[in-house]
Parts: C-alpha cells; sequence; structure tokens
C-alpha cells in the first residue's frame, strides 16, 4: 500500500466492503437497501475501528481518521461506538480533536433519525 494515499485506500476498502455487502444482503436475503446498507456499513465500521487499533503502535499505516469519520457520517455510527468503547481496549477515546467530529456527527444523526420517526407518525 503507497504511504502517500492511505486515505483512498482505506475509503475504498472499508466503502467497498460495505457495498459488497450491502447488495449480497439485498440479493440473497431479499432485505430492504437502507436496512442492508446500515448493517454493512456499521460492521464495516466496527472492523475497521477494530482493525486500527490493532495495527496502532506498529510501522503500518493506520486507517486516517477521516476515513474512520467518513463511516460514522455514513450510517456507521454504531458500529463506531461498540469499536471505541466497547470491543477490546478503549479506541480513539481521549483524542479530543477525534472526538468533537464525531459527536456532532452523532447528534446529527440522531436528529434526522428523531425528525424521520417524529413525521412518520404524524407529528409534523
Amino acid at each position: 500500500m503507497s504511504r502517500r494515499h492511505p486515505f483512498l485506500f482505506y475509503a475504498v476498502i472499508f466503502f467497498g466492503l460495505t457495498l459488497a455487502s450491502t447488495l449480497a444482503i439485498r440479493y440473497f436475503l431479499g432485505w430492504d437497501i437502507v436496512l442492508a446498507w446500515l448493517i454493512s456499513i456499521t460492521l464495516a465500521t466496527l472492523l475497521a475501528y477494530r482493525f486500527d487499533k490493532s495495527i496502532a503502535g506498529s510501522n503500518r499505516v493506520r486507517v486516517p481518521e477521516r476515513v474512520l469519520l467518513l463511516l460514522a457520517l455514513a450510517g456507521g455510527s454504531l458500529g463506531a461506538i461498540i469499536g471505541m468503547y466497547f470491543v477490546g481496549e478503549h479506541h480513539k477515546t481521549g483524542k479530543t480533536s477525534f472526538l468533537l467530529p464525531f459527536f456532532a456527527i452523532l447528534v446529527v444523526q440522531v436528529l434526522i433519525v428523531g425528525f424521520y420517526f417524529w413525521t412518520r407518525m404524524g407529528g409534523g
């Protein structure tokens, strides 16, 4: 892997995995495409966070924080939370420069989901 373009390399790997698993879930199980995407992006995000933690401290090229945040933004927030706090050692939990944009993403997603369900339940 090129040390010059780890963002592109890891983005292609993890989003490619997400797309492939989304299509597989849709095709083989017939599930809704949005549900298939959310399951896939959650698992890919968890994998990315745990992989990055596993290579921390080595001389291998780490998963850029921008990729980790982009995965969360694309719907993988649950996988990110699990990867950060609940599986193995804590990862990125003490780094304010990472946590601020992550929690901003989380707040926006909660508001969007809340608005979606509020309007579906006849609130708006």
